[in-house]
């Protein structure tokens, strides 16, 4: 089967149940972000049944732009605008033959089986190491998976997508420069206007390591504390305010996104813009988890499950209980959290919007369980049709669980950061 659909927000609505999906649009930044979104939805806890995904998208967005759950290591920041900058040094004829998509293809399967060879498959992070010595080569290219932070980060000055780019980049040939910093490098122009590294470093690929040097790291801490757009997001205030260290440091815990919020909270350093979007998009996870926690019920329930049912009726009691107690869901709380979601320009379609304030209105009128129900199945029903997991026989393993707590990207944006700390620390 083969669906068509109009643009990405209606395709990210109608779901993935389908064996081979193609768009209508001609925009090639929406076909890189519909290729994100396919591999995302490959990583458990992602399928979104509540059509949520927007809203927690957007919040994801404020708070840490530039990264993606499917990112793995920060070296990526500096693989991928090498070779980009490699290529437009090549001589016009060699660029004639062979387009920057090929050559970073062909470089980006280097690059994954020179970090094999020296750090071993055991490396967690390397891109494309299971596919090492295949034919088929990197499946999920570094370059598409990083390109919204390159950007985002001023790294490639550009706002074109990456196949935009890459069809666009210029064809002068360069004058092949000698190794040295960015600041001494002035026949280096062309270049630095476009892609920004710290080092001019011809042969880098000879000794190249998932692990950041300090030059790098260096790099990556200047540009995510000095770019202006980016300045409220929670990384770059870590980076600003020397509390890097301290949270993803080797001594510092694995916090996990509400213990992360707890802790900024006694922060005052950290901008006050950065506090309140942490704030909101925690009140917003909590608050539509008691959706989907309705929604696992209706699971067991189908499934004859009695007593998981029995054991998710009491976490649906323990969650009313804390939201009643915090005044989770005051008058205001869904125009609050809108105006943070969407304070970047991000866009909310009107079922997602729809659904937020009927959830909100049913928990703060204090609407029976059963009207829970039929909200969240109604919902369910229209975000997915035919394809809802309500729907499905799940036989012997009724545990499926959709969402849970929202992360936000934490998780990657953690990984990425303690890579930048330990190598500032060389």
């Amino acid at each position: 089967m083969r669906l068509f659909v109009a643009n990405l927000s209606d395709w990210i609505a109608f779901g993935v149940a389908m064996s081979s999906i193609g768009w209508v649009d001609f925009s090639s930044t929406d076909r890189e972000k519909v290729s994100q979104v396919l591999a995302m939805l490959q990583e458990p806890g992602t399928l979104d049944e509540l059509g949520i995904g927007q809203i927690r998208d957007a919040f994801a967005d404020l708070l840490f732009p530039g990264f993606s759950t499917i990112q793995t290591r920060a070296k990526y920041f500096i693989t991928v605008p090498r070779i980009i900058r490699d290529y437009m040094e090549l001589d016009a004829r060699t660029q004639r033959r062979k387009s920057l998509r090929d050559y970073l293809e062909s470089q980006e399967n280097e690059v994954a089986r020179l970090l094999v060879e020296r750090h071993g498959s055991a490396e967690s992070g390397i891109i494309g190491s299971e596919m090492v010595g295949s034919e088929q080569g990197v499946a999920r290219k570094p370059s598409s998976v990083y390109w919204n932070g390159l950007r985002q980060f001023g790294i490639v000055n550009t706002a074109k997508s990456l196949a935009e780019f890459s069809r666009e980049v210029g064809q002068a040939q360069s004058v092949p420069r000698a190794t040295g910093h960015e600041e001494d490098d002035s026949d280096a122009l062309s270049h630095r206007s476009v892609v920004h590294l710290d080092v001019c470093k011809s042969g880098w690929m000879n000794d190249v390591s998932i692990h950041l040097s300090e030059s790098e790291a260096q790099f990556l801490i200047d540009k995510l504390t000095h770019t202006t757009a980016i300045r409220n997001s929670v990384v770059s205030q870590f980076l600003i305010h020397g509390l890097a260290e301290e949270l993803v440091g080797d001594s510092g815990e694995a916090l996990t996104f509400p213990e992360l919020v707890a802790w900024v909270k006694g922060r005052a350093d950290v901008s006050a813009p950065c506090r309140h979007a942490l704030e909101l998009a925690e009140e917003f996870s909590d608050a539509i988890n008691g959706a989907h926690i309705r929604f696992n019920i209706l699971i067991a329930r189908n499934s004859g499950n009695a007593a998981l049912e029995a054991e998710r009726e009491e976490l649906f009691s323990e969650w009313l209980k804390q939201a009643r107690e915090r005044n989770l869901f005051s008058a205001s709380s869904v125009n609050d959290w809108l105006q943070a979601a969407t304070a970047g320009g991000a866009r909310i379609n009107l079922n997602a919007r729809e659904f937020l304030s009927q959830w909100h209105e049913a928990i703060f009128q204090n609407q029976p369980v059963s009207s829970l129900d039929r909200l969240v199945e109604s919902r369910a029903r229209k975000n997915k049709g035919r394809r809802s997991v309500l729907l499905k026989n799940l036989g012997e393993a009724p545990h499926w669980q959709g969402m849970d707590s929202l992360s936000y990207r934490w998780p990657t944006a953690r990984t990425i950061l303690r890579d930048v700390v330990q190598g500032a620390e060389c």
